[in-house]
């Protein structure tokens, strides 16, 4: 009796994993970021947008994103809360800051 609930609790507990990394992006990405052990993983990308995520550890996720675009050539023009513009020549680049729990940080570059 006591395997038959161990069995059926690893079940759902695998169950509850797949369900989470199959359908969010983020959860996906924490988990990308703790094997890979890069700074910075890309959550999805399209024409003109990328969603990129860090490990905030102490700020450093913060920097991290930010040398991931200054990699690229864009230098930063301006600050409006969460919300940071860049500038490479006539293009932008506008940088949308948002926590994921407490150990993540999710940005939304965006060229326009």
């Amino acid at each position: 009796m006591k395997w038959k609930w161990v069995f059926i609790i690893f079940t759902g507990i695998l169950l509850v994993t797949g369900t989470l990394l199959a359908f969010n992006e983020e959860v996906r990405g924490a988990a990308r970021l703790a094997l890979s052990g890069s700074p910075v993983v890309t959550l999805s990308s399209e024409e003109d947008s990328t969603i990129v995520m860090a490990k905030m550890e102490e700020g450093a996720g913060l920097q991290d994103v930010f040398s991931h675009v200054e990699e690229n050539g864009w230098i930063f023009e301006e600050q409006m809360g969460s919300t940071f513009l860049y500038s490479r020549g006539d293009e932008s680049l506008v940088i949308m800051l948002k926590m994921w729990t407490n150990q993540y940080i999710v940005a939304e570059l965006t060229e326009g």
